[in-house]
């Protein structure tokens, strides 16, 4: 883990929920890697956005609670929105919505190579876009620059 966190060749992902990963280690996280170099994703299945119940993860029925999914009282993937992880960076590391939205979006595509087509707002980009609040909360959505949400 210090490797990865001290060497400015590497970029790194965390799943910013406050369960997988403690709020304090993610802004040390952060604060490590930079706005550059830091990548969020979300470990999330199917039964994120339904609500508290049990639900099935291939053969295994796992249970969320309190934003927890577990099967056996041990954690089984999540059901965080990336929305609520650029939500979790504002306030776990105080930084600004410009900055955390970065790494769900600008980072990931260029890690994957398609920040030609992904991550940016330019005349070539595919137009596939999340307008957010300032407070980070998703208030419309386009998919190749038609209206989704």
């Amino acid at each position: 883990l210090g490797a990865v966190l001290t060497d400015d060749r590497l970029t790194a992902d965390i799943i910013a929920d406050g369960i997988h990963t403690d709020p304090s280690m993610v802004k040390l996280f952060l604060n490590a890697k930079g706005p550059e170099r830091a990548i969020l994703i979300t470990d999330a299945i199917s039964a994120t956005g339904m609500g508290e119940g049990k639900y099935k993860l291939g053969p295994l029925e796992v249970e969320v609670k309190d934003g927890r999914c577990e099967y056996q009282g041990r954690l089984a993937g999540s059901v965080l929105t990336l929305d609520r992880a650029i939500r979790n960076v504002m306030n776990f590391a105080e930084w600004k919505l410009q900055e955390a939205v970065r790494l769900a979006s600008l980072n990931p595509a260029g890690l994957l190579g398609i920040s030609g087509q992904k991550g940016t707002i330019t005349a070539d980009s595919d137009a596939d876009l999340v307008v957010l609040t300032p407070m980070g909360e998703v208030g419309q959505t386009f998919i190749r620059g038609e209206s989704g949400v």
